[in-house]
């Protein structure tokens, strides 16, 4: 097997260039479908080096590209920047390697899921399958106007006001952190390479726009929500719901960022085009530094039933595409 490699490009430039990280191997097959990544921080901060290396490991083995894309932060963009940057960021993995059309599996942890599920909102062509990672798939939930505090004591209006004054960025202060070094050649866990635990100061925006229901108006126009996904008279939603690409949550029912219930509502509009998984116990993000060799770990049970049902998703948008190509 090729060693796994990192590459650098700038993916567009919406006022500020917007970077990816590429993650792949000279033996990957073309094509292969590319798992895209957002990374988590609320929309607010963060770093496109934090992605679970569990996650590094599944592509790696599945020869799957895996791009991590940095996009502009909230509250200097708005929400069309944030689609924009979504769907630039889309385009880029759909034509990886020159590509016309590859198929692309979009994934994000916490509110990167919410740039995730974006591009199945809005885009076309879906996505292949969406991965949440302990995820935020709409701000279109009581939570998000519950005026709920989730830290104290909560950053000050002084300090919000702050960090609302600095200019457009990506996200540069990641909650957790993935290097190369932290694989072997072979894929598996370095045993010498112990994660670094970085502090991301601007993330207790999060908890501040929580706080203050400020959500809503920050995402609202770009936002749909999943009330369009619950069964009405008509079975109007059929058709716009059959079109969903499966959606695989990893959540845990300990969950203080983000509850539980915020996931668990959207699963369950989606009725049979999601599959949640849950762990028992566990908070938000808790895998963010685990391997694949950490089975063993409180929670792991979930990611492991996650990435099957990711497969089983994967392998069967495939043979459906396989089959209309022959029809």
């Amino acid at each position: 097997m090729a060693p796994l490699t990192k590459t650098t490009r700038v993916y567009a430039t919406h006022n500020i260039p917007l970077e990816c990280d590429v993650y792949e191997a000279d033996d990957y097959p073309a094509d292969a479908p590319v798992l895209l990544w957002f990374h988590a921080g609320g929309l607010v901060d963060g770093s496109r080096v934090a992605i679970p290396p569990w996650l590094v490991q599944a592509c790696f083995q599945r020869k799957w590209p895996l791009v991590s894309a940095s996009y502009r932060l909230l509250p200097q963009t708005g929400a069309d920047g944030l689609l924009e940057d979504a769907a630039a960021a889309y385009r880029f993995a759909r034509t990886l390697g020159g590509a016309t059309e590859r198929r692309v599996i979009a994934a994000g942890s916490s509110a990167g899921f919410f740039m995730a599920s974006l591009i199945a909102q809005h885009l076309q062509p879906k996505p292949l399958a969406l991965l949440s990672d302990t995820g935020i798939p709409t701000f279109d939930h009581p939570f998000f106007r519950s005026s709920h505090q989730i830290e104290d004591p909560l950053l000050s209006r002084d300090d919000a006001d702050g960090y609302c004054a600095e200019p457009l960025s990506v996200g540069q202060t990641p909650l957790s952190l993935f290097r190369l070094d932290m694989l072997l050649p072979s894929g598996a866990r370095n045993p010498d390479v112990t994660p670094a635990k970085p502090v991301a100061l601007r993330h207790r925006l999060y908890a501040y726009f929580v706080r203050t229901n400020a959500y809503g108006d920050l995402v609202g126009k770009v936002d749909r929500g999943f009330g369009w996904a619950r069964r009405d008279p008509a079975g109007r939603r059929d058709d716009e719901l059959a079109d969903w690409p499966v959606t695989v949550f990893i959540q845990g029912d300990d969950d203080h960022d983000t509850p539980v219930e915020v996931c668990a509502s959207v699963a369950e509009a989606l009725g049979e085009r999601a599959r949640f998984c849950l762990a028992r116990g566990q908070d938000h993000c808790f895998e963010v530094n685990c391997f694949l060799e950490d089975g063993d770990r409180p929670g792991m049970e979930a990611v492991r039933e996650a990435l099957g049902e990711l497969d089983q998703a994967v392998a069967a948008a495939a043979a459906a595409a396989a089959a209309m190509s022959q029809a």
